[in-house]
């Protein structure tokens, strides 16, 4: 029955009927934030996209189908605004990792450099060590032991989808950590 009231619900607001709109909205958003949230694990984020989200059917509202399904064409703009938000974490983190790169290489005294380092790596152990069990173990069997998702899922008992998800919130969560403290440090 669903399905058929956002047909109907669609096709009203092609035309522009902000209570089709808003019944949409109270229907979807809800759901929708907590799906970005689960792939996102960043509530503000969350929040940020299912805003654009809805944003984006009401700027394109011209655009949709109403045969066509409405709530999957919205977590098809959640999931595609996610990904985009994730590359664009991954190039900042990039360059950030770039800029503190050269900062590093511009010390001239090794005593320096090493001391930071030691620091560092001390600071990064710390935050491992402080992380829940799982996401450690999916961490370390990652990086120290360079399994892949596959074989970390079969040797864990659980999907690879939700290795992903663990090894991505805590690289996410190390990563920022680390720039937090870069930023500090230097």
């Amino acid at each position: 029955m669903q399905d058929h009231d956002d047909t109907l619900l669609v096709a009203r607001l092609r035309k522009g009927n902000i209570h089709a709109f808003e019944t949409l909205y109270n229907r979807y958003s809800a759901k929708l934030y907590n799906s970005v949230s689960l792939l996102s694990y960043d509530k503000s984020l969350a929040k940020d996209i299912t805003q654009s989200c809805f944003l984006t059917i009401w700027e394109k509202r011209d655009l949709l189908d109403p045969e066509k399904s409405f709530s999957s064409y919205i977590y098809t703009i959640a999931r595609n605004l996610v990904y985009k938000e994730t590359e664009r974490l991954i190039l900042t983190n990039k360059f950030v990792d770039s800029g503190l790169r050269n900062q590093t290489e511009a010390f001239e005294e090794d005593t320096i450099e090493h001391l930071n380092t030691a620091y560092l790596e001390n600071y990064l152990t710390q935050l491992i060590a402080g992380l829940s069990e799982l996401p450690r173990k999916i961490f370390l069997m990652k990086k120290e032991r360079n399994l892949s998702t596959k074989e970390i899922a079969t040797e864990l008992g659980i999907t690879e989808r939700s290795v992903e998800a663990h090894f991505y919130r805590t690289l996410k969560y190390l990563k920022e950590k680390l720039r937090d403290y870069m930023m500090i440090f230097f």
